[in-house]
Formats: structure tokens, C-alpha cells, sequence
């Protein structure tokens, strides 16, 4: 792989841009175009997609009726600041669509979103705390910004997380406010509820924990979260950003049959174009009615472009069809993985769903972030520098989640797995030249 033009790069803005990028999850690898499942950077290497805009990107790169639509509505002169017509279709398509949606407002990004279903709750509720799961991620504001990826040592034993701020610059008191849980454990959610009694305003949690990989919830888990939360009387926010749409028409409250009190859509709401919408039930979300409760504001939420790629994307993803390709890519990728594991000797795992997916280096179940955290970092590093030499395109955080999108082919999963089978390779020669101290010669 040719590196020039974007080490150049790097050399000559880093300077102005700390790291030369604009968000801390991507690397400084610069890019010119993409087309279906495919990048090109600036140095003309073609890449196959693997990150998809985060999740973002459902459908492919540059999808045409996406497109299409999109220069119509620019074509219409409208922006944001105002309502249109549009913003009421999109609406009801998700109103149509996902289960807890009798209410629907838009924003712009997942953070927004969450951050705006929680001033909801701690309006209608009339209590300030939030529980949340280890090794969630639900945006970059500040409580959100705790117990992401702690170090485990650092955050007390695995069926009682301690908060752990995980950046500086939030305010002290927040770690206060944000009770945390492990991910497949009822009987801590139940134990922090009781213990809070009347303080809980929210449960905030991603049904599928993309963001430390892929956890897949163990069966009934979600079934009892539902249960206790309305035991308790606290507000179910379900963090649909990474699930919505991928999962099922209706995201993850769809393919579980599971409603929560109110939900967050972002990513694939709109192929990657940056809309998000908050929705919920009635009597939560009226709280925001001009001259209501809560103030609920934002010039660019709804804009007319953005509008107009979610009108079209959702057209495609509200039949299922597009759901049970990405579904069918992962199995087989998952299959063919085990395949070239267990040829290899390796303790490694694909874990996956929904066209969703990571490679754990580790023998053991992955079902909450302990889990997840514990497996072999240096020999996933080692594995995705091999794999992108091949040209597939992949993150190198060993927590991160990738995937495939409906322009994904079976000849790019051939790709992809060919790929994958020579950094097995190398991580098996890693492993085969290991001192007897533990650490890679």
C-alpha cells in the first residue's frame, strides 16, 4: 500500500488539525472517493469497506436513488430553520416503522439525540440520575463519557462497575449522577434499581453492544431490563443508533419484541447523512411541545437535504429485504472465520449480527465488556495491519464494530475473507515465535 500523498498530509496540516483528523476514532489515511462497498484514497489505493461510516453507511456509498433524491430537494433551495413538508413524510415513516415511536423529533447526531431523550426523562421522572452499561458508548458528552472503555482494574468487580470518567475535561460531579451495570446481568440491574429507589430517572442501553464490538444480548435479557424498568418505574432509553434499521424495518425493539419507553435512531436513518430523531412514547415526548417543559431546539434539525436521503433510504430499508442480505453476509463471513480458526489452531471468534461484526482473539464467551476487553489486543492489531495491507479497509481499535452494506457482494466476503486468512496467518506465526516470557520476539 502506497502511503505518500497521505503522510505528506499529515505532515503539513497536522499542525492546525491535532492528529491530522477531525474525530479520535478514525486514522490519517486520506481518502478521494468511494462508490458501493469500495474507498479510494489519495495515494490510489482502493480499499473494501469494512467501517461503513461507523455503521452509518447501510446501503452503500453513493447510492443512486439516495443521490437522486438529495439533489432534488437541494434543487428546491430549502435548508433548515424552517418546516417542510418532508420533515412530516420522514416522520411518519418512522412513526410506521419502529414500535415506540408514537412520537417522533428530529436532531442531527446520536449525541444530540440521547442527549435530548434524557432531558425528556429527567423532566417527566423529576429525578436526576442514569444507569448505564460498561463499555457503552452513547456519544462524547459528559455522561455519556463514563465507564466506556475502563481499565477493568480501575472499576471495581465485574458484577458491580464503579463509574470511571473516561476523558478529562467533564465536569467532577458527573461519575454522581451515572450508575453503572454490566451488560447480561439482571440481578445487578435490580440490585442498582433497589438501591436507588426513586433517583433513577433512565436506563440507557444499546441492545447489542456494537460499541465494544458485538455483544449480543443472552435470550430473555432484554425481556427482564423491560421488566424491571417498568417494575421500577424508570424511563427505558434505547440507544438504536448502531441497531436502528440494521437489525429489522423497526431496529432492535423489532427483531427482539421488546418496546421501550423511548428510542435514538441515527447512522442508518439516512445512508450516513447526519439526521438523528428521538422517539417515544406520547405522554414522554409531548413534554417538548412548544411552550412545553423542555426546550427542544436546533436550527439544522430537519434539514431538507438530509430529509430527502432518509426519505429514500427508508423506502428501501421498511421491506426487510435489505436487512436479510446484510444478515446473510454475516453468517458466512462468521462461518468461513470459524472455518480458518479452527484450520489455524487460533482461539479466535467472529462475533456478529445484522451485518454487524468483530474479531475477538480469545477462546472465551463474549458477553459483557470484561469479557470483550480481555482478549488479545496486540494479536488483533497485528491481524487488522495484515488485513489492511490486503486492501480491506478496518479500524484498528480491537473494540471497535464493522460491517458489510447491501452493495457488499459475495466476491468482496471472498475478498474479505482471503484477507482475514493470511492475518490469521500471521497472527499464528506471532504466536509461534513467542518467547517463553509471553512477549512477541
Amino acid at each position: 500500500m502506497k502511503v505518500e500523498k497521505s503522510t505528506a498530509l499529515l505532515e503539513r496540516y497536522g499542525g492546525i488539525i491535532p492528529g491530522g483528523v477531525h474525530s479520535n476514532f478514525r486514522q490519517p489515511v486520506y481518502f478521494e472517493r468511494a462508490s458501493g462497498s469500495r474507498l479510494y484514497d489519495v495515494d490510489g489505493n482502493e480499499y473494501i469497506d469494512c467501517v461503513v461510516n461507523n455503521g452509518a453507511c447501510i446501503l452503500g456509498h453513493g447510492d443512486p436513488d439516495v443521490a437522486a433524491e438529495v439533489k432534488k430537494a437541494l434543487q428546491q433551495g430549502l435548508t433548515s430553520g424552517i418546516e417542510s413538508e418532508l420533515s412530516l413524510k420522514v416522520a411518519k415513516q418512522l412513526h410506521d416503522m419502529i414500535p415506540s415511536a408514537e412520537q417522533v423529533r428530529f436532531a442531527n447526531a446520536g449525541t444530540e439525540a440521547v442527549m435530548k431523550s434524557l432531558m425528556l426523562a429527567r423532566c417527566f421522572t423529576g429525578r436526576e440520575k442514569i444507569i448505564k452499561v460498561e463499555g457503552a458508548y452513547h456519544g462524547w458528552f459528559d455522561e455519556a463519557q463514563v465507564s466506556v472503555h475502563p481499565e477493568p482494574g480501575a472499576a471495581g468487580p465485574p458484577d458491580r462497575p464503579i463509574p470511571v470518567p473516561s476523558t478529562g475535561g467533564i465536569r467532577q460531579n458527573t461519575v454522581d449522577t451515572v450508575l453503572i451495570i454490566p451488560f447480561n446481568n439482571l440481578e445487578a440491574l435490580e440490585y442498582t434499581l433497589a438501591a436507588n429507589k426513586g433517583e433513577v430517572a433512565a436506563l440507557l442501553l444499546e441492545p447489542v453492544v456494537f460499541n465494544s464490538g458485538c455483544i449480543m444480548p443472552r435470550p430473555g435479557y432484554l425481556e427482564g431490563v423491560r421488566r424491571l424498568t417498568q417494575k421500577y418505574d424508570v424511563v427505558w432509553i434505547m440507544d438504536e443508533v448502531i441497531t436502528g434499521f440494521r437489525l429489522a424495518p423497526g431496529g432492535a425493539q423489532e427483531r427482539f419484541g421488546v418496546t421501550p419507553d423511548m428510542s435514538v435512531f441515527a447512522k442508518a436513518i439516512a445512508n450516513g447523512w447526519p439526521l438523528s430523531a428521538v422517539v417515544g412514547r406520547k405522554d414522554i415526548m409531548s413534554l417538548s411541545h412548544p411552550g412545553g417543559k423542555v426546550l427542544y431546539g436546533g436550527t439544522y434539525n430537519g434539514s431538507q437535504a438530509t430529509l430527502a436521503a432518509a426519505h429514500a433510504c427508508l423506502e428501501k430499508l421498511k421491506t426487510g429485504r435489505i436487512q436479510k442480505h446484510l444478515q446473510a453476509l454475516t453468517d458466512r463471513l462468521q462461518d468461513l472465520f470459524r472455518e480458518r480458526v479452527q484450520d489455524r489452531g487460533l482461539a479466535a471468534r467472529l462475533e456478529q449480527f445484522g451485518g454487524q461484526y468483530q474479531v475477538f482473539f480469545t477462546d472465551r464467551e463474549i458477553f459483557d465488556y470484561r469479557t470483550a476487553c480481555a482478549a488479545d489486543r496486540e494479536s488483533y492489531l497485528v491481524f487488522q495491519q495484515t488485513v489492511r495491507e490486503q486492501g480491506i479497509w478496518m479500524s484498528d481499535g480491537y473494540l471497535f464494530h464493522h460491517g458489510v452494506t447491501d452493495a457488499h457482494t459475495d466476491e468482496d466476503l471472498d475478498q474479505i475473507i482471503t484477507a482475514y486468512d493470511r492475518g490469521l496467518a500471521k497472527v499464528a506465526e506471532r504466536i509461534r515465535t513467542r518467547p517463553a516470557s509471553g512477549r512477541p520476539a
